[in-house]
């Protein structure tokens, strides 16, 4: 399933003008490493979302949450204050991906248990 982050980093991609080749070059990884982030396949690193902020300004607000503009105007300069802001960020972004994971994990824990009392069933 495609998630809302892969369709962003996509669209991010082409609003900046590179081709999958371009941006793996930019990240050092290879290409198909960014198809799979555009589908899906994989989740997108929160340092890959960094690079991208640090040297194209994306937004995060925007590539986590679909508000605002895709570019931020102007990146701030760097203070104690703007540092923060950026590990208060980060760290709320974690927090949800975290979420987001331990979702999964109680659903497959859930499931691994249903197997194995069909297979406790199944053996006696």
């Amino acid at each position: 399933m495609i998630t809302q982050e892969a369709k962003r980093f996509k669209d991010f991609r082409k609003s900046i003008g590179l081709t999958q080749v371009e941006l793996a070059d930019d990240l050092g990884i290879k290409q198909d490493v960014i198809s799979r982030y555009e589908s899906g396949k994989y989740v997108i690193p929160l340092d890959v979302v960094k690079f991208l902020y640090t040297k194209y300004k994306l937004n995060y607000v925007w590539f986590f949450h679909g508000f605002g503009k895709k570019i931020v105007d102007e990146k701030a300069k760097a203070t104690l204050t703007t540092d923060l802001k950026e590990v208060l960020l980060e760290n709320n972004i974690l927090k949800e991906k975290i979420k987001v994971l331990e979702g999964r994990f109680e659903k497959l824990d859930e499931s691994i248990d249903k197997r194995l009392r069909i297979l406790e069933r199944l053996q006696s």
